[in-house]
């Protein structure tokens, strides 16, 4: 199972978070493509700065236009929201904000993911506030930048493909929020509405908000588990930086990506009963349901195959596959079912499976996902670039797919055996 696991010892942000994604082998590539395919006038830019001596990646997302303040200027005032649409007071409602998700050229589960977050974020809001969904207006939400950052997180983790995200104690920061309508303190009420029962959470540094509500909600997308980090072998790490850097803190956001299969220590240790009867005259709907029950006894495997022996008799041989733990109750329901030669055989056998892992590959065109299988010996089987990335690749170069894939392949061989 592949995991994915937040350190947010210095909380939580958007841009941190794709900062962080970046740097743990998401390729920016696909980044700027979904920027410039939302076609809404933003800029991805993506840096390397060090925080506390660690290096990491700073994502930030602004306007192409200069004469407009990302930053304080509220998504729905912007001139491309004005000139796309006759009722732009209503441009800051949940609704509008799943129609541009939903219209986004993105993957159906980013866009799931996306508008989840969204969902959860207005859910939130209406409860503290007392007021029907239909009529929160996301006055945290101030700028376009927070609908980007929130769908190029979805693409990232899209791209990522973890089975299930783990999270540390959060750190949810200290202090006061100034609003047009008043002061909040920090964590905000929807904050702490979204993160529930579950999440563990401390404030230590500076009186700030560490955790927004929509990284709060994200969370709640993701269906993050809010326990210690599972063994895990881990295969890459990312750190991205925050806007501000702290005297007390360190301020960033750390992503470790593992799985709990890959690692060059591992044995043959997975165990299987092989049991196996012989019987004769049994019909073919006899067999049929026979094998149903089997499999409803936990069988992993249940088949018949025909005998002839040397007096030219046909007999049938029932094969059974099953775990250790239900072997017993599979040969005793067999002795219970089949009047057969009074004889059952089973005996243990080993089986191995293929190991499947992703690594990154750094190539002329910067770093591309291969899929790894590897046998228990770590002997290579199979190494497939990610197709997608490789289509993307050469059409913006003017080469052939199998081209790139070719070469990734080639260059991750190489290092493998340098």
């Amino acid at each position: 199972m592949k995991i994915g696991y937040l350190d947010c010892f210095a909380g939580m942000s958007s841009s941190r978070f794709i900062g962080a994604l970046v740097d743990a082998g998401v390729p920016a590539e696909i980044l700027y493509e979904a920027v410039d395919a939302l076609d809404i006038g933003a800029r991805l830019d993506l840096m390397h700065i060090k925080r506390n001596m660690i290096e990491t990646t700073k994502a930030h997302v602004s306007l192409v236009s200069t004469e407009i303040d990302l930053e304080s200027t509220p998504y729905y005032e912007l001139p491309i929201f004005i000139e796309r649409h006759e009722s732009p007071e209503n441009l800051q409602l949940l609704s509008t904000i799943i129609a541009l998700i939903s219209n986004a050229p993105i993957s159906e589960k980013a866009k799931e993911l996306a508008i989840d977050t969204f969902t959860f974020l207005a859910q939130a809001e209406a409860e503290v506030r007392a007021l029907p969904i239909e009529e929160i207006y996301f006055h945290e939400v101030r700028a376009l930048n927070t609908v980007v950052t929130v769908i190029l997180c979805c693409v990232g983790c899209d791209w990522l493909h973890i089975d299930q995200w783990y999270a540390s104690p959060l750190n949810v920061g200290s202090g006061m929020l100034k609003y047009p309508q008043g002061s909040l303190p920090v964590p905000t009420p929807a904050t702490l509405k979204l993160l529930g029962d579950k999440a563990s959470i401390f404030s230590e540094g500076p009186q700030k908000e560490l955790l927004t509500s929509t990284c709060a909600a994200l969370l709640k997308a993701l269906k993050i588990k809010f326990e210690p980090c599972p063994a895990m072998c881990i295969t890459r790490v990312g750190y991205g930086a925050g806007r501000i850097e702290y005297d007390n803190l360190p301020n960033f956001l750390r992503i470790c990506i593992g799985d709990t299969k890959v690692g060059k220590k591992q044995t043959i240790n997975h165990e299987v009963i092989v049991i196996e009867a012989e019987f004769t005259d049994l019909q073919p709907e006899r067999i049929q349901k026979l094998q149903q029950e089997l499999y409803s006894r936990a069988a992993q495997l249940a088949y018949t195959q025909p005998i002839v022996s040397f007096t030219h008799k046909v007999t049938d041989k029932l094969t059974v596959v099953s775990l250790p733990e239900d072997a017993v109750t599979i040969r005793h329901y067999l002795f219970s079912q089949i009047p057969l030669l009074h004889t059952v055989h089973w005996h243990t056998e080993y089986y191995e499976d293929l190991i499947h892992s992703e690594e990154l590959v750094l190539t002329p065109w910067g770093k591309i996902k291969v899929q790894v299988g590897r046998l228990l010996d770590n002997k290579i089987i199979f190494v497939i670039p990610d197709r997608q990335v490789c289509e993307s690749v050469a059409q913006k170069h003017d080469l052939h797919p199998d081209q790139i894939s070719k070469t990734v392949k080639t260059l991750f061989l190489t290092r493998k055996n340098s």
